[in-house]
Formats: structure tokens, C-alpha cells, sequence
């Protein structure tokens, strides 16, 4: 069996953690009942999760959320900045989120449930519902009912974003409903990766993905978020987060690992110049933390100079500038990967609260999620919330007060969930898509540019990923082909 080589960056991790080897054997067969136990499953199955959201789908996210560009002397991500990914890029996307870590976590769910083990149920069902939020909201459309039902159901229908997410939020409440009797069980303890068998936070994250999955449709659904906002009970201070990664061959960070340790160059993530120039001119701390410097040329004689130098947006055909010459992206073998967090948490409710038409509710929780992204770094945000500070939430229309919330929201995604920012853009409009180029007088700092090598046409940027091959190949039902920067139904029209 050799379904668990997908995951084998975190096989070193697993054993570690869950402490038993011989149940971690890549050559056995998990789903044999003899072997596959929610103590084993729940592990495998948020480990094979941070595997791609904290490896692909964050380096696409960032590419796309122009927090990073592509070297100019380099090739590896040229096909993310010109927009030109096809349906065999990535398919191990789908292969290892849904086929690998929804899978696990699915038979969690299913034998904890028949046991009453609602304390493994509980985690399994708030990250399968991440993990179908991350890949709806990348494919527009899912096999949600049916795509985990293996023999019984080869050619799976996929449905709508809508449903399923309506479905998600379901489930989320069904799980919320169980955490009375979580709770009395045992703590499950270092299986769960993510919060140590902790059920009260579970609910809090489960609780955060919902005002998140409702806001999708804000109309709609104005009732229940008002509601959410006032029970409250969301992340504040805890992140979920999977930790654990050492400076290690196989035992670090996935985007790491792959971009610093395989590949046979680590100059590929360079600074953009759309985030770089955005900090620069708000003179924002959180710099050093996102983008190493660079060296700066200067005359023969003069003395050595650095300085965060980017790049604009896809200029990887630029010509006489050298790899040090432009700030790399700073990685770190020991980041965490983030499913959801405190931060975000804050900037979800300051931007319900500002829909709502509460602007008082809405400063008091962006400053507080600006404070927690600041300190993330171990920055304080003091001086740049206060009033005249950088950062300061000025109030004003809901727009403006969107506007200011999401604006931030970005900033806090690098290096974190730059993936998420991907999504606010599509779903808010900001950052807004500049309409001249970032040397233009008029280019306000922190929107958009496009890429100069796009394959798109005027302002277009990518929506969405496409229906993966691998999926087509095997399943008639998969939808058909769409362009990647047709919107969906929850994107601002």
C-alpha cells in the first residue's frame, strides 16, 4: 500500500508525536480495520491537510495575492505569475486533499461516531469542513456528497459551490452540537495536532469557520451572522495551527521543504512590489519578518549598501539584475501551518460588524486583530492604530470600513494564510485591481498591478484553480473546462 508516500515529509513527525512506529508502517494499509483507528487517522489526515495548504495552495495564494513574484533569474513559478496554470498543474492538490487528508479524516468521523468518541469526531469534522472550504473555494465546485464513497460510487457527482457550502455549515453545527459530550470524554492528547485534544477551542475554530462560510453570502445570511456575533466564542488568542517542524530533512515546513530544500535553486520567491512598496511607504515593522534585504547598487567606491528591493508584479523577463540585487521571500523550516487564526478571527468579525453598520464594534475588533498580527511577529501595532497612526480605522462608509479591514487582512497573510487573501480578493475587490502601472504618478500603493507577463487581458487575474486532470481522466461527471478567471458565485460581480 502505498498511499501514505504522499504524506512521507510528515512520517517523521507522526511517529514522534503519536509515539507508536509500527502503526505508521508506509507499507500497510490504513482503511484494513485491524489498522485504521480515529487515534491513528485523525493524525495522517491533518498532517496529509498541511501538506498542501501549507505547501501549494500557499505558494499559489501568495503568487496570487502579488505578496510574492518570481525571480527574474529563475523559472519554477513563471506559469503562477503569467496566469497560465493548466489542468495537470497541481493535481496533487486534489489528490492529496481530498483523496488523502478528507479521506482519513471521513473514516474518523465514521468510526468515532458508530463509538460515541465524540472527542476524535469533533476535530475530524471541524478540518474536513477547512479542507472542503479551501478546495470549493479553489474549484468553484465539489463531490461532496458522494466523492468519499469509494467503490459504492466511481463516477461522483460534483455539485455547486452554494450547496456545499451550505452543507459545510451544516456540518459545522452538528459538530458544535456534540462539544457538551466531547468534552466530558478524555483529552485525546499530541494525536491532535492542532490544539492537543482541546475540544473548547475546537469549537471556537469551528465557530470562526462558520462566520466565515456565512459571510460568503452576507444578504442572506445577515440573521445568523448577527446571531454568531453575539454568542461570540471565536478564536482570540490561540491559532489552528499545525506545529511541530524542525530544521530537518523531511521534518520541515512543506513550502519550505520544497522551495528551499528540493529544488536545485532557493532564489525563486521574490519580494512583489506590490506588498514590498505598501510596507515600505507605511514604514511597517513586519518587513524583516516577510522579505530579506538585498544588496543595493552602488558606484565603484561608494560603500556597501542594502535595502528591500521587489520586483513588479511578473517581471521575470527583466534583463542585468542580479539574484542579490532583490529581497527574497523569508521562509522558515519551523513555520507552523495555519488553518485558521486569531487574527483572522478579528478581521472576520470587525468586517461583520462594519456590514452590519456598527463602525464602533468594528474599530474595537480590527484594532484588535491588527494588534495580534503585529505580534505574530513580536511587533506591537501601538503606534499604527492609534489616531493619525498608519493604520489608524478611520470609519466612515461600509465600503471604506471594508476596505481598511480587508487592506490589513492581506498584509496579515503573508507567510500565514496568503491563500485566505486570495480568497478576500476575489470575494471583496480588495486590494483593488489598478487600472495604470505601479511607475504611474496616479498608482496607489498596495493595489493590484498586472502581471506584466499575464495571459489574461486587461485587468483580469486568476479566480480559481482549474477542474484538475486527474479527476477528469477518471470521472465523467467532473465539470467541464472553465476559463481561470471566471468568478464564482460568492466573488464580487
Amino acid at each position: 500500500m502505498k498511499k501514505l508516500k504522499i504524506i512521507g515529509l510528515y512520517m517523521a513527525t507522526l511517529v514522534s508525536v503519536v509515539g507508536c512506529k509500527s502503526d505508521l508502517d508506509i507499507n500497510r494499509d490504513p482503511y484494513l480495520p485491524t489498522e485504521a483507528t480515529p487515534k491513528l487517522l485523525l493524525p495522517t489526515g491533518i498532517a496529509y491537510s498541511a501538506s498542501k495548504i501549507g505547501g501549494d495552495i500557499q505558494n499559489i495564494g501568495a503568487f496570487w495575492s502579488q505578496h510574492y513574484t518570481q525571480n527574474n533569474t529563475s523559472a519554477q513559478y513563471k506559469t503562477l505569475d503569467q496566469y497560465s496554470v493548466g489542468v495537470a498543474d497541481y493535481n496533487s492538490i486534489w489528490t492529496s486533499v481530498f483523496g488523502g487528508g478528507l479521506k482519513d479524516l471521513s473514516l474518523t468521523m465514521e468510526m468515532s461516531k458508530a463509538s460515541g468518541a465524540w472527542n476524535y469526531y469533533i476535530p475530524a469534522s471541524v478540518m474536513s469542513v477547512l479542507d472542503y472550504h479551501v478546495l470549493v473555494d479553489l474549484y468553484s465546485q465539489l463531490p461532496y456528497t458522494e466523492g468519499l464513497t469509494g467503490d459504492k460510487n466511481k463516477a461522483p457527482h460534483w455539485e455547486d459551490g452554494k450547496v456545499v457550502n451550505a452543507k459545510l455549515i451544516a456540518q459545522l453545527d452538528e459538530a458544535i452540537s456534540k462539544g457538551a459530550e466531547a468534552i466530558a470524554l478524555p483529552r485525546i492528547g499530541n494525536e491532535d495536532f492542532i490544539f492537543q485534544g482541546d475540544i473548547a477551542q475546537w469549537i471556537k475554530f469551528a465557530k470562526t469557520l462558520k462566520l466565515k462560510l456565512l459571510m460568503r453570502d452576507f444578504t442572506a445570511n445577515q440573521a445568523a451572522i448577527q446571531a454568531l456575533l453575539t454568542e461570540g466564542d471565536f478564536l482570540s488568542t490561540l491559532d489552528a495551527k499545525m506545529t511541530g517542524f524542525a530544521d530537518l530533512e523531511s521534518k520541515s515546513n512543506p513550502l519550505y521543504e520544497y522551495d528551499r530544500r528540493k529544488l536545485n535553486t532557493f532564489f525563486n520567491i521574490k519580494a512583489s512590489n506590490t506588498l514590498l512598496n505598501f510596507l515600505k511607504e507605511n514604514k511597517d515593522p513586519r518587513i524583516s519578518d516577510f522579505f530579506e534585504l538585498a544588496k543595493v547598487e552602488v558606484p565603484e567606491g561608494q560603500p556597501a549598501k542594502n535595502d528591500y528591493i521587489g520586483l513588479d508584479q511578473g517581471n521575470f523577463t527583466i534583463t542585468g539584475l542580479q539574484t542579490n540585487n532583490t529581497s527574497r521571500a523569508v521562509l522558515a523550516a519551523t513555520d507552523p501551518v495555519y488553518f485558521a487564526s486569531a487574527a483572522e478571527s478579528k478581521f472576520l468579525q470587525a468586517e461583520a460588524w462594519a456590514r452590519l453598520g456598527d463602525a464602533g464594534k468594528a474599530k474595537t475588533a480590527y484594532d484588535a486583530a491588527v494588534t495580534l498580527a503585529f505580534a505574530r511577529w513580536g511587533k506591537s501595532a501601538e503606534s499604527f492604530i492609534q489616531p493619525n497612526g498608519a493604520y489608524e480605522f478611520k470609519g466612515g462608509t461600509t465600503e471604506q470600513m471594508v476596505k481598511a479591514i480587508i487592506t490589513q487582512k492581506w498584509v496579515a497573510a503573508v507567510r500565514c494564510q496568503a491563500w485566505d487573501s486570495f480568497f478576500d480578493q476575489n470575494r471583496t475587490g480588495y486590494p483593488a485591481i489598478s487600472t495604470v502601472s505601479a511607475e504611474s504618478p496616479s498608482y496607489v500603493k498596495g493595489e493590484y498591478t498586472i502581471s506584466i507577463n499575464s495571459s489574461l487581458g486587461g485587468t483580469e487575474i486568476p479566480r480559481r484553480l482549474l477542474y484538475p486532470k486527474v479527476s477528469a481522466d477518471f470521472n465523467p461527471n467532473t465539470p467541464k473546462a472553465v476559463a481561470i478567471n471566471t468568478k464564482m458565485w460568492w466573488h464580487k460581480q
